[in-house]
Order: structure tokens, then sequence, then C-alpha cells
């Protein structure tokens, strides 16, 4: 991830600044980059001046991995986070009907 190698220590503002929009291409492009975390339902959209994070993912530490890197690119006061964490695992059944 870019921002790790950038410089650790340092804040990721420049996204945060009024009338700068790139937040969206910005995590778009980062979430290529995340390890392990299978980002194929994962949408990432604008609404006035918060990032919306919207689709579904198969664990929380995957979902926690994303929510993280929204917040260190566009802040966690600009993230709306619609996600949901749906297990892979098919043979876990929720609930049955009798």
């Amino acid at each position: 991830m870019f921002l790790n190698t950038f410089n650790a220590g340092a804040a990721f503002s420049f996204s945060r600044e009024p009338g700068t929009s790139c937040g969206k291409p910005a995590i778009e492009a980062e979430l290529r980059y995340l390890e392990n975390v299978d980002c194929s339902d994962v949408r990432v959209e604008e609404s006035g001046s918060f990032i919306v994070l919207d689709g579904s993912v198969p664990s929380s530490r995957e979902l926690a991995k994303i929510v993280r890197l929204a917040n260190e690119i566009a802040g966690s006061d600009n993230i709306i986070c619609q996600m949901i964490v749906v297990p892979s695992n098919k043979s876990e059944v929720p609930f049955m009907l009798a």
C-alpha cells in the first residue's frame, strides 16, 4: 500500500481540503493492493463531501481493512460505511424452517 511506504508517520490529509475530490479514485486504487481482501463486491461512491462504501465482504477482518484504508485516505468523518459481512462458508445455514 503506497500510503504506508510514503511516510508511515505522516497524516494523509490532502483529500480532506474543501474542493478536492480525490478520495474516491485514491480509495479505489488502493483497494487493489490490500492483501488477502476480496474487494470484488465493494463499491466506492461519492455523495456530496462523503465517501460511501457499499457492498459485501466475506469476513469482518476484511471489512476492517477496507474501512481503515478509507479512513486513512478521506478521514473518518467523511466515510459512510454501508457494507455487510456475508461469510463465504456455504456449509453454514443461518436458520432452517421446519
